[in-house]
């Protein structure tokens, strides 16, 4: 027994000792080691690799070719012998015998489902990925069987860039597994681009909703797809389909509805909303789609040129709604758009603080819009410099979704009102708890106030700081002349300070905030050329680029500003939208 027990810890030195020459790249006494292991051990795979790249390091070919016939003859039945004979002619440029052995190996497949597989992947191990598609395809055949494989030759079509048949695929897989529809819809997202793209994909989804009536998974993706390239017009007629089909009453249409308002498609989601309240008061979600609908609207005014009047006919309709459908928690989002209109763009100060506490008290209301409620009266406490009103409704969020993200956001806003009022250290403390947020936008903001913090604490003179933190309260409570006279007299009294970056971008998006575009990019413009390499380049360039796209109608300095943003900040948190909107002007995405 004692024996046993010196030869198992013997095999376990020598197994560490050969890894470590293995590691080292000392081939030839890893070789030796692997040799006798291997010989204790036929069945290895772990040693017959690690052996099998010693020969190859070592240039013995020889050897290696022996190796892996030797174990393809003792395990007929294991494909990644034979696969890595012809790998090794491959590796002395042998291509014909390699190619010979492979269709060999194809050629020879029995009808086993695990033996189809466990050739193409010793192919696909190998880099032979053309082979394994074969090898699958081969495999259906032999089982009689059209979409099996079809995973995993989705796969393998991805990594070839033939995107056609990674389509065809992946719609296989979804008539074997309907659950993989997200999955399938991720993997679509990121890889199809061009109109050509969408368009084969329209026609194979068209092809399977006809081959497959009885299932609604094609249409479920005929659907997103139309979603994908903001064409809700044509995803509204598969949705009314579906809707009547189950008997639904608007539901599935109220969430084609609120995808379109998330994407910012208003005039498509008062459209869709329409459709479901027009079905007719007795019908379930009547009250739902008319509050939506108008929802969707404010949000239309809000995001345009809206003049004062547009507002109060916006805030009359809203409460001509709620007369209608009453004040309940099935309309309490309503009450609060009216509530955010009279905060942040009326300047109804009582009126508002009314509608937001009338949510806050209301029983059954949804949990998670009370506290959103209390952080935006909060927000609008700071706006009227009710500084401790806010502080207890924060606390009261923290608690209450305590290590959840609006639990998180409340304490950054707290935190961040701490460093508006000068609490700088204790500001700090709070934020650097929250670089770990969940949430990654809580985290990055996190970072950034903490650094900025950080940066202007590093000795006793923390006037400069104390007068940037008034500037940004400033900002926040819509005061933009007293903002700019302290962020001049900043630029005055401490040139080439650490803050100059700062300043310049709250100097651009007050001047944004005014909507005096071409004089918020020139602040964005320098803060991205002089101060690129810190923390605010990539924010301010991303700006300088949305501000082009969207407000200054100059697509052709977006797409340069873009195209720079993917070129020098492959890390930052706004690289996904950058490479979406480079892609939408550069015309090769439709989304």
């Amino acid at each position: 027994m004692v024996l046993g027990s010196n030869q198992i810890y013997a095999q376990l030195a020598d197994e560490e000792l050969a890894a470590q020459f293995y590691a080292n790249k000392e081939f030839a006494k890893a070789a030796d080691m692997y040799e006798n292991l291997l010989s204790k051990n036929q069945k290895s795979v772990y040693f017959y690799d690690n052996l099998l790249n010693c020969y190859i390091n070592l240039k013995a070919f020889n050897q290696a070719e022996k190796l892996s016939k030797k174990q393809s003859k003792k395990y007929e039945s294991l494909a990644i012998y034979q696969v890595d004979i012809a790998y090794l002619y491959r590796l002395q440029q042998e291509d014909a015998k390699a190619v010979n052995q492979i269709n060999n190996l194809i050629q020879k497949l029995k009808p086993f489902e695990l033996s189809v597989f466990e050739l193409a992947k010793a192919l696909e191990k190998r880099s032979e990925k053309a082979f394994a598609v074969q090898a699958y395809l081969k495999g259906r055949s032999l089982l009689k069987n059209d979409i099996i494989f079809a995973n995993e030759l989705g796969g393998l079509y991805l990594d070839l860039d033939d995107k056609k048949m990674m389509v065809e695929e992946f719609l296989n897989l979804l008539v074997m597994d309907e659950s993989s529809a997200e999955e399938v819809q991720g993997i679509l997202q990121n890889t199809l681009e061009s109109i050509a793209d969408f368009e084969h994909l329209k026609q194979s989804l068209l092809k399977r909703n006809k081959q497959y009536p009885e299932r609604t998974i094609f249409s479920e993706m005929l659907i997103w797809m139309h979603v994908q390239k903001n064409e809700y017009a044509l995803a509204l007629i598969y949705t009314k389909a579906l809707d009547k089909k189950y008997k639904e009453d608007g539901r599935r249409i109220i969430e084609l509805g609120f995808l379109a308002t998330a994407n910012e498609q208003y005039d498509a989601a008062i459209q869709i909303f329409k459709t479901v309240y027009a079905l007719g008061a007795d019908k379930p979600f009547y009250a739902y789609a008319k509050s939506s609908e108008l929802d969707a609207r404010g949000k239309k005014v809000l995001a345009g040129n809206y003049t004062q009047e547009e507002l109060q006919i916006l805030a009359n309709e809203y409460n001509l709604v709620l007369q209608e459908l009453g004040r309940n928690p099935n309309t309490a989002t309503t009450i609060r758009n009216l509530a955010n209109l009279e905060a942040y763009y009326l300047n109804h100060y009582q009126s508002a603080v009314s509608l937001y506490e009338e949510i806050i008290a209301m029983p059954r209301v949804d949990r998670i819009l009370q506290a959103n409620c209390k952080l935006e009266l909060a927000d609008f406490y700071i706006m009227k410099g009710e500084v401790w009103e806010a502080l207890l409704l924060y606390g009261q969020v923290d608690i209450d979704f305590l290590q959840e993200p609006l639990g998180q956001e409340a304490k950054f806003r707290n935190a961040k009102l701490s460093y508006y009022l000068g609490e700088f250290e204790w500001a700090k403390a709070q934020l650097d708890i929250l670089k770990s947020a969940t949430t990654q936008l809580i985290a990055n903001n996190a970072l950034e106030l903490s650094l900025l913090i950080q940066d202007n604490t590093v000795d006793s003179i923390l006037e400069p700081l104390q007068l940037f933190a008034q500037a940004d309260l400033f900002f926040v409570q819509k005061n933009y002349t007293r903002s700019l006279e302290i962020l001049d007299s900043l630029l005055l009294l401490y040139p080439k300070h650490v803050l100059t970056d700062d300043i310049l971008f709250k100097k651009a998006q007050i001047y944004a905030s005014n909507k005096l575009f071409e004089k918020a990019a020139t602040y964005y413009q320098q803060v991205y050329q002089e101060f690129g390499s810190d923390i605010l380049g990539d924010n301010a360039l991303y700006q300088l680029a949305k501000l082009n796209q969207k407000q200054l109608n100059n697509p052709k300095e977006a797409l340069k500003y873009y195209e720079t943003f993917l070129d020098n900040y492959s890390g930052s948190f706004f690289l996904t939208d950058c490479r979406k909107q480079y892609r939408l002007l550069r015309g090769d995405l439709i989304n």
